[in-house]
């Protein structure tokens, strides 16, 4: 039972509380899965955030999916509707503040969440916040919130098969839960790898999986602070405090804003700004005289200020706020020259030499990757002397922990959008939906001085263009849907992503595909733009020498696989199991349909000799 009450001497002050304990989860009653699995269809206690599956491990009613082949005996609970339940207390001092607001920070994916009964939000985006007025719905006392999820195979999979064709995808299913070609995963907004990759298992996760929280707040709320950088130099550093204000009120307030700078001086100025009613976007000029910028490892220090705002009225703060952020300017260079069109970072003036790798999440479930494996992952890579990382777009969007650390790494972060390589709906339901989607997670992540690129997606440009599966698409559908569709990326990637990060970031490069042109030519080309090289390992299983005689403007992927150590695979494996042909290890190979392991012996017979 979670407990919430809100100060009756600071009332215009939000209060917020997490709404974390408590919660409970069973299948949906009556249906199919309640039936086949009646230990699932009581309530167990559920951890939030969180995802169904890893409850499900906790109370024993699934065996651990990456053991041995139980990956195929966890897929019936991405198939199944799940319900989940907590009690909220109330109390009334809670209900004097003008607004009461529940916020859900994720949730995965197709969500219908009720309070007492009453309906107040159906979420379909796995990377959205929402935001939902619910005053006028609690009462003192004890307050019963509910959180069905459903099955996104389920949800979309009956209108799919009804249609004229469905888009291009990436990995079709190996348990049979969709028609070959059938994929569900284009038309929605979720993490892309769960569905299944090449490296990868496939386990379509469900639940709460950000924080949800229960804010209450009276006259204003600061919704959001950001330290825009218009101008970074050497000399000076020209930027904006802006400021996103909800007021109740029309009317003068002050604000403060106080900073510290990495050597530890301090400063701090004031203003005094009118507010409207409703929505308030404020920009205060402030300049720092000789900034102590932000650096990447090997250039310098990344050194980092910390920023704090107040809002007063009449002697009485309302709101506060705290950023830490580090100064610096980041162009992407593109110019002609006589090897073709160049693609060049440049921080704070100096061209830099990137070194690093992609990184794909560190768990099916992200409710397990702690800051202690995040933090150890990024040292890794900077004592490896990387300075770039690429968040790779089939993924999801990480926690701030990731780019805070980061940040004091001095590591750049090469961010995608969320896109895999499918290849995307082409309506303006689907286009608003990833805009708003957008806005929050660039708004999110806009200070962290280590992002130095939004990218659009990861391979759809180039898998439109070249992969056999787009090929047959274009040659069935004929030549008018396929430019409808092309037509749809194109607006998409093109116009409505680098619009929100040309509004929400403008100090950041965008660039809408990798690997792209920029549509200057096609992707993928060695002599403009970035580049993915794959004929090592995959493709024609050239010999690692032949990276040699590749050397794109940037090369942004390639890779050659390896097995884990025999420490890992015998903590997931049997003896028996540890051999090439084994069911089990082909089932954890997931390229080529479990044939990799044959292509990592012929790279070590190639190399090596026969073991």
């Amino acid at each position: 039972m979670l407990l919430f009450a809100a100060s009756l001497t600071l009332p215009a002050m939000a209060a917020t509380q997490t709404v974390d304990h408590g919660w409970q989860f069973r299948l949906v009653p009556g249906s199919t899965a309640a039936v086949e699995h009646p230990g699932a269809s009581t309530w167990h206690p559920a951890q939030v955030p969180g995802t169904v599956q890893t409850d499900l491990l906790a109370a024993g009613l699934i065996p651990a999916p990456y053991y041995r082949d139980n990956e195929a005996k966890v897929q019936w609970v991405g198939l199944a509707d799940w319900e989940y339940r907590t009690t909220l207390q109330v109390d009334a001092a809670t209900l004097q503040q003008g607004h009461v607001d529940l916020v859900f920070d994720g949730l995965d994916t197709f969500a219908d969440v009720s309070l007492n009964g009453h309906p107040i939000l159906s979420a379909d985006n796995m990377f959205r916040r929402w935001r939902v007025p619910v005053k006028k719905l609690l009462h003192a006392g004890a307050n019963t919130l509910t959180v069905t999820l459903h099955s996104p195979i389920k949800r979309l999979q009956p209108w799919l098969l009804k249609q004229a064709y469905a888009l291009p995808g990436e990995f079709d299913s190996a348990f049979g839960d969709e028609p070959v070609g059938k994929q569900t995963a284009n038309y929605v907004r979720k993490a892309a790898y769960q569905y299944g990759w090449d490296w990868g298992p496939r386990i379509v996760t469900e639940g709460i999986w950000h924080d949800v929280r229960l804010q209450s707040w009276d006259g204003l709320r600061l919704a959001d602070v950001h330290m825009a950088q218009p101008h970074v130099t050497a000399d000076v550093a020209e930027l904006q405090a802006q400021l996103d204000i909800d007021s109740d009120s029309a009317g003068p307030v002050q604000v403060t804003l106080h900073w510290r700078a990495p050597d530890g001086s301090t400063q701090s100025l004031q203003h005094e700004v009118t507010l409207k009613v409703g929505d308030n976007h404020v920009a205060l000029p402030l300049r720092i005289d000789h900034p102590q910028r932000w650096w990447l490892v090997g250039y310098g220090a990344p050194n980092l200020y910390d920023f704090h705002v107040d809002i007063a009225r009449g002697g009485k703060t309302l709101a506060s706020a705290d950023r830490e952020t580090g100064l610096r300017s980041v162009e992407l260079h593109r110019q002609k020259d006589q090897w073709g069109k160049s693609f060049e970072f440049v921080v704070n003036g100096v061209p830099i030499f990137a070194k690093g790798a992609n990184v794909i999440p560190q768990d099916m479930f992200p409710n397990r990757v702690t800051p202690a494996r995040i933090d150890a992952m990024l040292q890794s890579a900077r004592d490896a002397n990387m300075n770039m990382l690429r968040v790779w777009g089939g993924g999801y969007y990480f926690d701030d922990a990731f780019y805070a650390e980061a940040d004091k790494l001095g590591l750049m972060i090469w961010q995608d959008f969320m896109f895999g390589g499918a290849i995307p709906p082409y309506d303006k339901a689907f286009r608003d939906n990833t805009r708003i989607e957008a806005i929050q997670q660039v708004d999110r992540l806009r200070d962290h001085p280590s992002i130095v690129v939004w990218v659009g997606n990861n391979e759809v440009e180039t898998a439109w263009e070249s992969w056999g599966t787009s090929l047959d698409f274009k040659k069935a559908q004929g030549k008018a849907e396929s430019q409808r569709v092309e037509q749809g990326m194109r607006e998409l990637f093109d116009h409505t992503l680098r619009d929100v990060v040309a509004s929400q970031s403008p100090d950041v490069p965008y660039w809408p595909s990798t690997p792209s042109s920029d549509y200057d030519t096609k992707a993928n080309v060695l002599d403009n733009g970035d580049y993915h090289y794959w004929n090592v390992w995959s493709g024609d299983a050239l010999p690692a020498t032949a990276y040699l005689g590749v050397t794109p403007r940037f090369q942004s992927e390639y890779g050659l696989q390896s097995f884990p150590a025999l420490a890992t695979l015998r903590s997931v494996l049997k003896p028996a199991d540890l051999s090439l042909d084994s069911p089990v290890l082909r089932a954890h190979q997931k390229f080529d349909k479990g044939k990799g392991n044959q292509r990592l012996l012929m790279y070590v017979e190639r190399e090596y000799g026969k073991p």
